[in-house]
């Protein structure tokens, strides 16, 4: 019996649903995907935007250990600012801004009162009221020379500065006159509850109304105003670099579970969709976790990963980037020429634009231009459902052709897996029309069937709309 209608697969709006049976899985979710993106144009798959270079390489085979955007009243005064091997530069000048320090250790900075401060917990503390010129380790408006030793992830929140050392929460007086103090009235610390196998403080956040406590293992969260801050969760963060905020809401990293939200209350966690990308996040990455939130998308970048796939057919992918969709709360997977291990934004003029340092001592924009740096290819890959045609007891017979809706994605090689085999190619797209017929030199035979859609591109953006399926036949045999 054959089809009385073209079967068609032509929305992928639901992005990235991985880990979920086909029976309750919706057709417009994507089982795998990389460098697509969903929520450009709602119901196709467009290839990623790709990245170019801010100034020019500043440590060679250097992972970046901070990243910020100093923005001052004064306009003369703005810098992005990055940290490599011990070191901290002004990226647009490449100017050394301070050097001799830890080659290891991170850098959290947050500019408050004009002020520049930075914060390792190994190093002295470093301020500055300019990006142009050298940081110090003494003066400035945040009294940086009573600074508790170790102190790091430095936070304001109500009109205090905040920093933290081992398991103890310091903060400042009330800013006055412009400066506030680490040991006038007002100032103080507080001590974060030593339960057994909680770990130190490892990052500090804030919400609407309350100052959130990490640490490796539990969160916290305190008002200002009670002697002790309330037991919120028993997890936590290993890097403060994956804890971003936006739209009121606090999102952040806690492996091996994934990723969460939270505005003050017990988190949620967010990414159950992409659990097959979270279970494949090695244990030792988990510290190098980093995030951005532009108030429309979240970027977690996750390194180097292997993917487990149905009967141990396994696949790696390096440089893995995740991203949600606030509005959707869709999930894409996006794969780099470079690993961003920090991650900014960047006001250049009246444009706000999204950096990241790398591992190889550059700052990169990304979203810009149709290829990586150094016009290195965007590689894609787009894996439909899976399809059994309303009845997965039948075999089935899918002849003559495939059709394929597309724009740019000229040589794409098409390939499909037949009951869970190996993937094999069955044809090539020939031009840039938008509907293509791929004609098949043998037929697919059996239950369940999925296809893929893999090239690289360079120069545009690659869209999909989906297959068409026009000669499909239901055979009686359950077996």
């Amino acid at each position: 019996m054959r089809l009385e209608k073209t079967f068609q697969w032509r929305d992928t709006s639901g992005g990235v649903i991985t880990k979920i049976s086909s029976d309750i899985a919706t057709q417009n979710s994507i089982p795998f995907a990389m460098n697509f993106e969903f929520d450009e144009d709602l119901g196709m798959a467009v290839s990623r935007l790709g990245t170019g270079i801010i100034g020019s390489q500043l440590s060679s085979g250097n992972p970046c250990l901070g990243l910020h955007n100093f923005r001052d009243s004064d306009s003369s005064n703005h810098g992005l600012l990055a940290a490599f091997n011990g070191s901290i530069y002004n990226v647009e000048t490449a100017a050394t801004l301070a050097s001799s320090l830890s080659s290891s250790a991170k850098w959290h900075f947050i500019t408050y009162l004009d002020t520049i401060l930075g914060l390792n917990g190994t190093d002295s503390p470093l301020t500055g009221t300019t990006a142009l010129s050298a940081l110090s380790t003494s003066g400035g408006n945040l009294n940086v020379a009573n600074i508790p030793t170790g102190a790091n992830y430095p936070i304001e929140w109500h009109d205090r500065v905040y920093a933290a050392v081992r398991d103890r929460l310091y903060y400042t007086s009330v800013a006055s006159n412009s400066t506030v103090s680490w040991t006038a009235s007002g100032s103080g610390s507080i001590q974060i509850e030593q339960e057994d196998g909680g770990g130190n403080i490892s990052a500090l956040a804030k919400v609407p109304g309350y100052l959130l406590v990490f640490k490796q293992r539990s969160l916290k969260r305190w008002n200002a105003e009670s002697t002790f801050p309330d037991d919120l969760v028993n997890i936590g963060t290993q890097s403060q670099f994956s804890v971003v905020y936006g739209r009121g809401i606090c999102y952040f990293f806690y492996g091996p579970k994934g990723f969460f939200a939270t505005k003050g209350g017990y988190p949620e966690r967010i990414s159950r969709p992409v659990q097959r990308f979270i279970d494949a996040i090695p244990s030792s990455y988990y510290e190098n976790i980093s995030g951005w939130c532009d108030n429309e998308h979240i970027y977690w970048s996750i390194g180097d990963i292997t993917l487990t796939f149905d009967n141990g057919y396994t696949e790696t992918h390096n440089n893995v980037v995740l991203r949600y969709s606030i509005d959707s709360q869709h999930w894409s997977a996006f794969k780099y020429a470079d690993e961003f291990r920090a991650f900014s934004s960047f006001i250049d003029g009246t444009a706000i634009k999204l950096v990241g340092g790398n591992d190889d001592g550059e700052v990169l924009e990304l979203n810009t231009g149709y290829s990586d740096y150094n016009n290195i290819a965007i590689i894609y890959i787009l894996e439909s459902p899976e399809f059994d045609f309303g009845m997965r007891g039948n075999k089935k017979i899918i002849s003559d052709r495939i059709i394929v809706h597309h724009l740019s994605a000229m040589s794409a090689i098409i390939m499909a897996r037949v009951d869970y085999g190996e993937w094999r190619e069955i044809g090539i797209l020939q031009n840039r029309n938008i509907v293509e017929e791929v004609h098949l030199k043998n037929n697919l035979e059996g239950h369940v069937f999925q296809f893929r859609i893999q090239d690289s591109n360079t120069g545009q953006q690659v869209k999909l709309r989906g297959l068409d399926f026009p000669a499909v036949d239901i055979l009686e045999n359950y077996v």
